[in-house]
């Protein structure tokens, strides 16, 4: 990294948000104006800007007298603008000097937070300079400037003093108030001195602020750790005007005593007791109308008696405002409550740049900084650090004591360590309150507030993986000293303790969740209670996937995959916590219900993993119904992954299972699944009779919905035989009879069918209609499944058209999907139609690689390859021997059967996203032929 000396310039506009009030619509031109001169005076200096948010701007310049100059110049162009409705613009602006180095995350540098802390401090119109900048300015001065003395202030970070300038000019005002400084003496205030910097939190201070100003009480809430006390401090240091009575910071952490809050703020006030007068009394009447705010830090061990006092001073004192931090609100009229967030984590997937810009992950590489560590951004690297501040839940004490660590171990080794949290997470500082020195203390403190009932509904709650809702915490967390009515009142408790969060959505019901740290620990407390939580937990997620199987085909089928999918962790936990009971029932209908669910959302394979297990189990071995249908359920994701021996051996399992208790619509299903095998293995003759008896087995049923299926099935075996118009006809039949259901997704499958039966027809146009309306269904259904085949069945219609580009995209897209869930023999299919595009590769040696790759996939699951897609790939391997000689194409060939199908899959999954343009892979094929049906 790079490092060199910068002056760093900050400036933004004094009162913004009054201004907007004030303004309408007419701030906008306002903010415009603004930053065109802001913009004018960096480029006429050399400054550079580096960030602008709202009415902000971050600039650096390569010289102090640069920078000097350009922040004069603005402020007298600020001066002299003719700004609407008359309106004064005063912009503060703070100047610093220091190292900075460019990382992948951007500049980074104390300097950049040093010139933002002497902004804050300025007032409109004030240019403030640090003693650095000063230093280096003392013989370049801009013409007619000069540098006034202001004193040593402790910035709005509240760490050491910092030595402040006032740069002059002709033209501008000179007369200024006090500086917003915790240390000038004309500021009444005691707020302590914080020995590390504060990170981030910018929008969290302004949110404070405002609130202060609206509401004369205002309690910080949040979880321990959260850093509600460091965000209090931090918003009272910028609440600091000199135009009232102080700003009182009162530590009521270390009391034991409730009635020693009322004692303590009194100190902290200067107040004296008058004997035979209540302590509180004394307090409102020595009060009265003074303007002051009082900070009230760690309230919830003593919050009866912090509710007592703030209420007599809100009744008493109309000039008084409070502002609390605590685990849980006062819960006084006139109190408004701000939930304390963590700090912004960076997504997974994030690229380094996103992840240096996070909020957590700028705290832990400034802590890891203090303990000597310097983190390295890398593609590698970093991934991880966002990971380890995710998995803390960005809570700033937990990332802390995790920095602390990485002087002992390296990112990898504490992200690997941390299931074990509150072993590693310790040593926090000496002199810090014990609940702060390590994050089972953190956390135990938590607990210790609790009563007897909030700690079994905690613990029972920590059974949930992800969110829930109010009627699965109702139905989970009730036990024996819990009635299921009560619940809803100690969730309500819990959320209030900060140890329960609620996210409240506006496009459904608010949802709630523990933080990952809250849940460990309180599943630790969950053994005391036996595995009753667990048991319940898994009965309302089975209850819940056997309502949704019926719908999954029906009208509000994408309601339903949605609410499953917003559940996928809690069923796979269900799963989970069923795997290991010795009742096998309850396991194999909860899987065997999600069948639908997974083949549609894109988890085939690991629905199939799952039902496989359950089946395997030998308490499971049974000849039931249960076992029947999840056999069944198994055979159609294995399917999908290309599983066919072990699929066929379940069908045929499931249907003797069927005959012999006499059950025709488990008959019916397990001779559909059977049927599609056959099918599959290329057994066309096997196929038709299965399908027509369970054709007949449907319509004697009345199950329109297998009807329609099985006349797909029959469609793609007409298909096979080579009767386009007799799969035309049960392809329209059976899109009848799905569009009258409301099943959309398998609506678009059978589009998809119609189209490729086209194709065959040589109606190009009308298949590639049909081809994108399937596809534009599977795309707003997120059918991955549908998704995969649709794509590349739509890019085999642009390559029979000669859109060459086209179709390689769209083979491209259909890979990455089909690898990333496990379809292997769509994976071949795809690369089959990418080495015939040539798309993403670099010649047509890459294409023979392909096609090698792809015949040896094939070849593996014993897929007979499908007649289209078998000229097709003969003739362009026929075109690559011609192009390349027989000898080269049959290197690169066999290199590709050899290389294994993750590793040239990855390969042309690379070259596709790098849009690397293939050599031409030679004429299209133009003759109109059949595409590939999609899955069932």
């Amino acid at each position: 990294m790079a490092t060199q000396t910068l002056t760093f310039l900050l400036t933004d506009i004094e009162g913004s948000t009054v201004l907007l009030q004030r303004l309408g619509e007419a701030y906008a031109q306002v903010l415009a104006d603004h930053h065109q001169l802001i913009r004018a005076g960096l480029a006429a200096h050399g400054g550079e800007e580096i960030d602008t948010q709202g009415d902000a701007f971050l600039a650096v310049f390569t010289s102090p007298s640069a920078c000097a100059a350009a922040a004069i110049e603005m402020q007298r162009a600020f001066l002299s603008h003719p700004w609407p409705a008359g309106q004064a613009v005063r912009v503060r602006m703070g100047i610093h000097s220091g190292e900075a180095a460019e990382t992948a995350a951007g500049l980074v540098g104390l300097g950049l937070h040093r010139a933002a802390r002497i902004a804050a401090v300025a007032h409109g119109g004030q240019i403030v300079v640090s003693a650095a900048t000063a230093a280096l300015l003392r013989d370049s001065l801009p013409d007619g400037a000069s540098l006034k003395d202001l004193g040593l202030h402790r910035l709005k970070d509240l760490g050491r003093p910092e030595q402040l300038f006032q740069l002059e000019a002709e033209g501008l005002p000179t007369a200024f108030p006090p500086l917003r400084s915790p240390d000038n003496p004309k500021l009444l205030n005691n707020l302590p001195a914080q020995v590390s910097s504060f990170i981030g939190r910018d929008a969290e201070l302004a949110e404070v602020h405002r609130l202060v100003s609206t509401f004369r009480l205002v309690t910080l809430t949040g979880a321990g750790g959260v850093g509600k006390s460091r965000l209090g401090l931090q918003a009272a240091a910028g609440l600091l005007d000199g135009s009232a009575d102080g700003v009182w910071f009162s530590d009521l952490a270390p009391l034991q005593d409730p009635a020693l809050v009322v004692v303590t703020v009194a100190g902290v006030l200067g107040i004296h007791e008058n004997r035979g007068v209540p302590l509180a009394d004394t307090i409102v009447e020595a009060i009265g109308r003074r303007s002051l705010l009082v900070l009230l830090d760690n309230c919830e061990h003593v919050i009866g008696a912090c509710a007592k006092l703030a209420d007599a001073l809100l009744r008493n004192c109309p000039n008084v405002r409070l502002l609390a931090t605590s685990r849980e609100p006062l819960g006084i009229d006139g109190e408004h409550v701000h939930r304390v967030p963590s700090m912004t984590t960076p997504a997974d997937g994030d690229d380094v740049d996103a992840i240096g810009k996070s909020e957590a992950v700028r705290l832990f590489a400034d802590r890891a900084a203090q303990h000597g560590v310097q983190l390295a951004w890398e593609e590698l690297t970093a991934p991880v650090i966002g990971r380890i501040c995710r998995r803390l839940d960005g809570i700033p004490l937990a990332i802390e004591l995790a920095a602390a660590r990485l002087a002992v171990m390296p990112v990898t080794e504490l992200d690997a360590r941390l299931d074990q949290r509150f072993a590693i997470l310790t040593g926090g500082s000496r002199v810090g309150l014990p609940r702060q020195q390590t994050l089972l203390a953190m956390v135990d403190w938590s607990w210790e507030l609790l009563n007897g009932a909030e700690r079994q509904v905690l613990a029972r709650l920590s059974v949930f993986a992800g969110g829930f809702g109010l009627a699965a915490a109702e139905a989970v967390a009730a036990g024996p000293d819990v009635l299921a009515t009560e619940v809803l009142g100690h969730v309500g408790a819990l959320v209030d303790k900060s140890l329960v969060q609620f996210d409240d959505t506006p496009a459904g019901p608010g949802r709630y969740r523990l933080l990952e740290t809250v849940r460990q620990y309180a599943a630790g407390q969950l053994d005391a209670l036996g595995p009753a939580a667990g048991a319940a937990h898994r009965d309302y997620y089975l209850a819940l996937a056997e309502a949704a199987a019926p719908q999954l085909v029906a009208a509000d089928q994408v309601a339903w995959l949605d609410r499953l999918d917003a559940e996928l962790g809690n069923l796979r936990a269900a799963i989970a916590f069923s795997l290991t009971q010795a009742d096998p029932e309850p396991g194999l209908r909860l899987a065997a219900s999600l069948g639908g669910f997974w083949q549609a959302r894109g988890h085939a394979a690991e629905g199939a993993d799952a039902l496989r297990a359950f089946l395997d189990a030998p308490a499971a071995q049974a000849s039931t119904l249960p076992r029947a249908w999840a056999l069944v359920a198994a055979a159609r994701l294995l399917e999908t992954t290309d599983g066919y021996v072990i699929a066929g051996d379940y069908c045929e399992e499931a249907l003797a299972i069927a005959r012999a208790v006499g059950d025709e619509n488990l008959a019916a299903e397990a001779l559909y699944e059977r049927a599609w095998v056959l099918l599959r293995q290329g057994q066309p003759r096997a196929a038709p009779p299965l399908i027509e008896e369970s054709l007949g087995l449907a319509r004697r049923l009345g199950e329109p919905h297998l009807t329609g299926r099985l006349l797909i099935a029959r469609s793609y075996a007409a298909y096979i035989a080579g009767s386009p118009a007799d799969a035309a006809r049960d392809a329209a039949e059976a899109l009848r009879l799905f569009r009258q259901a409301g099943d959309r997704l398998q609506a678009g499958l059978t589009l998809g069918n119609l189209g490729f039966i086209e194709l065959s027809a040589g109606d190009l146009d009308a298949a590639r209609r049909h081809l994108a309306e399937a596809l534009d269904i599977a795309r707003a259904l997120d059918n991955r499944d549908g998704l995969a085949y649709g794509t590349f069945n739509l890019g085999l219609a642009e390559y029979l058209t000669g859109s060459a580009d086209a179709a390689g995209a769209l083979f491209a897209e259909s890979l990455a999907l089909a690898w990333r869930i496990g379809m292997k023999r769509q994976t071949g299919y795809s690369l089959i139609g990418l080495a015939m595009a040539g798309h993403g590769g670099a010649g047509p040696g890459w294409s023979a690689r392909l096609h090698g790759a792809a015949d040896q996939a094939l070849a593996d699951l014993g897929e007979t390859i499908e007649p289209l897609e078998g000229r097709l790939a003969g003739r362009d391997r026929q075109r690559l021997r011609a192009a390349m000689g027989a000898e080269a194409f049959e290197a690169e060939y066999a290199a590709g059967r050899t290389a294994g199908l993750a590793v040239v899959a990855d390969e042309a999954l690379q070259g596709s996203r790098a849009g690397r343009a293939a050599q031409p892979a030679g004429a299209l094929v133009s003759e109109p032929d059949a595409a590939r049906s999609p899955e069932p």
